[in-house]
């Protein structure tokens, strides 16, 4: 394999299956080094957060699509009227990817958020011993 594939490979493995550098480097056969300069020099982070966020948009139409769906065959049954094969059969197709997209998202928003605030045991640290209050 050609330094050039490598670098194709790492980029797809980083990229795209958010596999992390140690990874690669145990996979590929390369070291760390290089990697970090691959990385940087041809804007991995970048390319993977606009993957994401391209996933994350790609998600929310398709819930909103599967919605309007939903909605346009309850209406079909409120008024009695016979809903389209090719709209059942698109639902049903979707409806089978759906469970995937929920985790996706639910996993984006799991990630961890940075407390904007010191715990409060730091706080009675730094009062105790910085500022001398008991």
């Amino acid at each position: 394999m050609t330094k050039l594939d490598k670098l194709k490979q790492a980029e797809h493995l980083y990229v795209y299956e958010k596999q992390p550098l140690e990874v690669i480097c145990a996979k590929l056969d390369l070291s760390r080094r290089t990697l970090f300069y691959w990385k940087n020099e041809y804007s991995w982070d970048k390319k993977r957060f606009e993957k994401g966020r391209e996933q994350e948009f790609f998600n929310l139409e398709l819930l909103n699509f599967v919605q309007k769906i939903m909605d346009k065959i309850a209406k079909d049954i409120d008024n009695n009227k016979q809903t389209p094969q090719a709209e059942m059969y698109s639902l049903i197709n979707i409806l089978k990817n759906l469970p995937q997209i929920k985790q996706y998202m639910s996993e984006a928003k799991q990630k961890p958020k940075k407390d904007k605030y010191l715990p409060d045991e730091i706080i009675k640290i730094v009062e105790r011993n910085i500022l001398g209050i008991q």
